[in-house]
């Protein structure tokens, strides 16, 4: 049960609040994506249909996913002995697959560490899909994948809507490994801080995740 009731809330949770606040810094860093998402969230209503038309949001959305994988790294287990780059590999070892590394790999992204939620548009839409894991792969994909496509996107049309973001002369927080990716001293008061949201607001933020759960339920 214990084992059960951490993941509930690493899986769940940790990962969802760690996209969602590199998100947020992301706008605010770039003020032009900030605005095409603003536009595009007026359009966001309680219908749950209305989630659809968020496009921008959505590329928005799986570019931090890309840059600031909430899970940096991921081990697996070698089913059958294997010869990986000239190195012979057991049946039983421990791999360790980095998505981190993988999404800034120049062999498979131009600018890999640029920001450009435009380019799920062109060619590297087709990249491979091992090139892309924010959710892992394979029998061992993140359930919950689908669910984080439409809670992350959601989340942040739905600040959009009430907030604008800046981070100008704040410092740069700079991510670091941990269960998750995190800010150097502190994920959510770097975030917090570098986007300029006063503590009185996050009760309304709160809410909002209330209202998506109530949604997502009632239309599924």
């Amino acid at each position: 049960m214990v084992d059960q009731v951490a993941i509930f809330f690493l899986a769940g949770h940790e990962t969802s609040a760690s996209v969602l606040a590199w998100s947020l810094y992301l706008l605010a860093m770039f003020p032009d994506w900030q605005e095409k998402v603003a536009d595009e969230a007026k359009n966001l209503t309680s219908d749950f249909s209305s989630i659809r038309q968020l496009r921008v949001t959505r590329d928005v959305f799986r570019e931090t996913l890309r840059l600031d994988p909430p899970v940096p790294m991921m081990v697996r287990e070698a089913e059958k002995a294997e010869s990986f780059r000239g190195r012979d590999v057991k049946k039983g070892s421990s791999i360790v697959i980095s998505p981190w590394h993988l999404h800034r790999n120049n062999r498979y992204w131009n600018n890999p560490d640029g920001f450009d939620p435009n380019r799920r548009q062109g060619d590297e839409a087709h990249c491979p899909t091992e090139a892309y894991l924010p959710f892992s792969a394979g029998s061992r994909v993140c359930t919950g994948a689908g669910f984080a496509m439409i809670e992350g996107p959601f989340m942040m049309a739905s600040i959009l809507q009430k907030f604008k973001l800046s981070c100008e002369g704040l410092p740069v927080p700079v991510p670091v490994a941990h269960l998750t990716v995190r800010a150097k001293n502190g994920k959510l008061s770097n975030a917090r801080d570098a986007v300029k949201i006063r503590p009185a607001h996050f009760h309304k933020m709160r809410s909002y995740c209330r209202k998506f759960t109530w949604i997502y339920r009632y239309n599924t």
